[in-house]
């Protein structure tokens, strides 16, 4: 039998296999598909042993297969869900709509788009891999990413290769139909499980009705008449009845969740066995011996002990979601960023604030804060803040900026379309192309204690029911299923995140914004921190400028000013506000040169502006000063910016010495040494960007763990290199990927409480650690020695975990107070 295969492409853009046999229809023999389950038909691939209707399906599996996740099969009805084009009816047809999409799009150029979608179907880990895998099923996406908990999922595709609606489609055939509307990215998910609370109502019923019927057995009722007996026998099989949804229903996420835990530790693909197996077998030994009682010996078994530990665990999981709902420090409010823009007629204004068609003004390396349409003629926007990497576009007049950009270039004006979305600034933010990997102590242990704790719960368990075995039977199943349910690591694992949000939230009502509860962990363990100096011990408000040279004509001023206008350097900002002049002049040809000078066309005027060396002046030219200035090619003379310190800089430093190795890294000349010398254990002058990253590297090779803190401008390099950076914000866009934290400029003087707090947040993970294992410690001996029924067990455990975090978070506002953070 001769065969053939014809590649081809369906509108999808996955590929498919037709296959043309030379068998007759009497010959053919139906063939179903070890994915979908659909008949192959003629359309038919083959791996291995296993037929597949198309190449879709075929991926699908191969990618389950790699990550050894095929227990995805062993859910589905139908094995998993057709790949092939499915018939929508049109349904998603005004995604072809260019209007429509530009409204739910968060980002779109000619090669890369990005939209993120709420996908209330994603229910377990197999869904992770299909949808974090989606760009392997269809040509086109570049890259996705899944937040499991509020079940976002935010997809990045080429246009030229693949539509938005085709995108949807395939997602939408795969079982992840997406919700869209024009809010759907800003929505908050409920974190209170619906599915819970029915599984509460049935089981709670169950309970209920169990207990009713087991009135006789609670007070020892002697039937004698065999009419009694025989209603007796029957409440005795209800019983069983009422319990069979408790197991199977009430009790199915356990169930579930131990099997795929069981099933991906024999494949080998972890070597972690989760919290739900001990309570997976309390559950099912209840179960198993209620069942041989109630049949083999017609009597009551435990019906009313397994209803009653279901109910209990679901209602303190219940509880649990309230509390932690309660308790969920949101950091999606107004006024998260200190980040001000200028807006034409009106001043600064907080983004927050900012309205639709708000003309907003934008210099040099400043963030855009919202999509706005182009003013200006011409701008340059740098996205890698969306992309990851550097991604240099050309925006024309009247062209949508998206937010997210960063602008290269002079100065451009703006008008706001959409209002400010913060939590895509913190998505933004926390992308992973700026995240310093790093595996931290206290996560470490989490996950060692957690990895073991569930092979050390059922050894006591075991050795428990072995010991009382001999001692006295009757206590093996109740002392069994108590070790099981009130061993739980949950606690341990919930004190770390509470308590650092609770620290986060803290931080961020004093100025003081870290990235993520990471961050915090890595500020206290910092030894050595670098400062910059311009910017950051000085303030960019109201400092006063001294100029020696050439006498500067008023359209040599005006033209100075206009260009040191376009930049966000405090030297600039100082200058300019220095400068006589109110007409605002154009500037053309503008370019930044980080760390050495700026340079423009303004008029008739070629500008230079920055460093001796970056002006390659001679000797006899040099001039003790900051900033050099040249007018088509003839030097003028020299800007002194005249340092305006911040207020109680000296008992800051005075105070951190005390804990820090102290380094001053400054690209300004060396005139005010003696000021700074007596603070810092070393000082360093004239300092490139680079030169600041190789200072930062040096540090780090000394065993030092970092802390570098820089106005985010020309100290990138220096901030992304150190183990944590701190950019400190004015009123401009200290929004920077290469830094950890933000810091408002007006709470420098409450550095050194900043560094002490977070160090007393880590006490107080350890303290919350220490409370979990100590209650695991009484909990279980209690259960061991049978002084814990399995109901008792079921209420303690979630209490354990509530009481935990309690604390911490408790513990954590109470040190804050002392603290006078709040």
């Amino acid at each position: 039998m001769n065969s053939e295969f014809v590649k081809g492409i369906n509108p999808h853009n996955y590929h498919i296999f037709i296959k043309a046999e030379d068998m007759s229809v009497d010959e053919a023999v139906a063939v179903s598909c070890y994915h979908c389950g659909e008949d192959c038909d003629d359309n038919l691939v083959k791996v291995e042993d296993k037929s597949f209707c198309c190449v879709g399906c075929k991926t699908v599996y191969e990618i389950l297969s790699e990550n050894d996740m095929c227990t995805y099969y062993d859910f589905e009805k139908n094995n998993g869900v057709s790949l092939k084009a499915k018939n929508f009816t049109g349904k998603y047809d005004y995604l072809s709509s260019t209007e429509i999409e530009n409204q739910l799009l968060e980002f779109k150029s000619d090669e890369y788009n990005k939209i993120t979608f709420f996908i209330p179907s994603v229910h377990c880990s197999s869904c992770v891999w299909l949808l974090e895998s989606f760009n392997k099923v269809l040509n086109g996406v570049i890259t996705t990413r899944l937040d499991f908990v509020k079940k976002r999922l935010s997809v990045a595709y080429n246009p030229k290769q693949v539509t938005l609606k085709e995108v949807v489609e395939l997602l939408a055939t795969l079982g992840y139909e997406p919700i869209i509307n024009l809010e759907s990215t800003n929505k908050k998910t409920s974190k209170i499980d619906r599915g819970l609370i029915l599984r509460l109502g049935v089981v709670g019923f169950c309970f209920g009705n169990i207990m009713l019927l087991s009135f006789p057995e609670y007070f020892n009722l002697d039937i004698q008449n065999s009419v009694d007996s025989s209603y007796q026998k029957f409440f005795l099989y209800l019983n069983f009845v009422l319990a069979l949804p408790v197991f199977f229903y009430g009790a199915s996420g356990y169930l579930k969740g131990a099997y795929v835990s069981l099933k991906e530790n024999l494949r080998g693909n972890t070597d972690v066995l989760s919290v739900d197996i001990p309570i997976m077998l309390g559950i099912s030994a209840l179960f198993i011996r209620s069942t041989y009682e109630t049949f083999a010996h017609q009597t009551s078994g435990y019906w009313d002990s397994l209803a009653g530990l279901v109910f209990f665990l679901l209602a303190g999981k219940y509880v649990q979601q309230v509390t932690f709902k309660f308790l969920s420090f949101e950091r999606d409010y107004k006024s998260y960023f200190p980040l001000a823009i200028k807006v034409k007629g009106q001043g600064f204004k907080n983004i927050t604030q900012l309205a639709k068609n708000d003309i907003i003004e934008i210099h040099h390396d400043e963030l855009i804060p919202a999509d706005a349409i182009l003013l200006s003629d011409v701008a340059y926007m740098d996205y890698s803040f969306v992309t990851g990497e550097s991604l240099s576009i050309k925006v024309a007049k009247g062209e949508l900026v998206y937010a997210g950009g960063k602008h290269q270039g002079a100065k451009i004006e703006l008008m706001v379309e959409k209002a400010v979305s913060q939590s895509y600034l913190i998505e933004l933010w926390n992308n992973d192309a700026f995240t310093k990997e790093k595996e931290l102590p206290v996560s470490v242990f989490s996950k060692y204690f957690s990895k073991y704790f569930t092979y050390i719960a059922i050894g006591v368990a075991v050795l428990t029911g072995l010991y009382w075995s001999k001692h006295n039977p009757e206590l093996v199943w109740p002392t069994v299923t108590a070790v099981l349910m009130v061993a739980c690591p949950c606690a341990l694992t919930l004190a770390m995140p509470f308590v650092m949000n609770a620290t986060l939230s803290i931080f961020s009502k004093n100025g003081f914004f870290p990235k993520n509860q990471d961050v915090v962990q890595l500020l206290s363990e910092a030894d050595a921190i670098v400062f910059d100096k311009t910017g950051t011990l000085t303030s960019g408000k109201s400092q006063e400028v001294e100029y020696k040279g050439d006498v500067l004509l008023k359209e040599e001023q005006m033209a100075v000013k206009a260009l040191v206008g376009q930049s966000t350097h405090p030297l600039s900002k100082s200058i300019y506000e220095n400068l006589n002049g109110r007409e605002v002049l154009k500037v053309e040809e503008f370019k930044n040169f980080s760390g050495q000078g700026i340079v423009g066309r303004v008029n008739d005027l070629f500008v230079r502006l920055g460093s001796s060396d970056f002006l390659k002046l001679s000797t006899s030219e040099r001039v003790s000063g900051q900033s050099g200035v040249e007018i088509n090619g003839v030097f003028k003379g020299f800007f002194t910016v005249i340092p305006n310190l911040r207020d109680g800089w000296t008992k800051v430093l005075a105070s951190l010495r005390k804990s820090y190795h102290l380094v001053l890294a400054s690209g300004d000349n060396d005139r005010h040494r003696q000021t700074f010398e007596t603070y810092f254990d070393s000082t360093h002058f004239k300092q490139s960007p680079q030169d600041k990253l190789n200072l930062v590297k040096s540090l780090q090779q000394q065993n030092h763990k970092v802390l570098m803190i820089g106005d985010g401008l020309n100290d990138a390099g220096a901030l992304k290199q150190s183990n944590i950076g701190i950019a400190l914000s004015e009123n401009v866009h200290g929004f920077s990927p290469s830094c950890d934290i933000i810091m408002d400029s007006d709470k420098f003087s409450k550095l050194s409480t900043f560094l002490e707090f977070s160090k007393i947040s880590m006490n107080t993970v350890v303290a919350a650690l220490v409370l979990s294992i100590v209650y695991n410690f009484i909990g279980v001996g209690m259960a061991v020695m049978g002084l814990l029924s399995p109901m008792k067990a079921a209420i303690f455990m979630p209490l354990s975990s509530l009481s935990v975090v309690l604390f911490g978070v408790g513990l954590t506002w109470v040190r804050a107070k002392q603290k006078k953070l709040v």
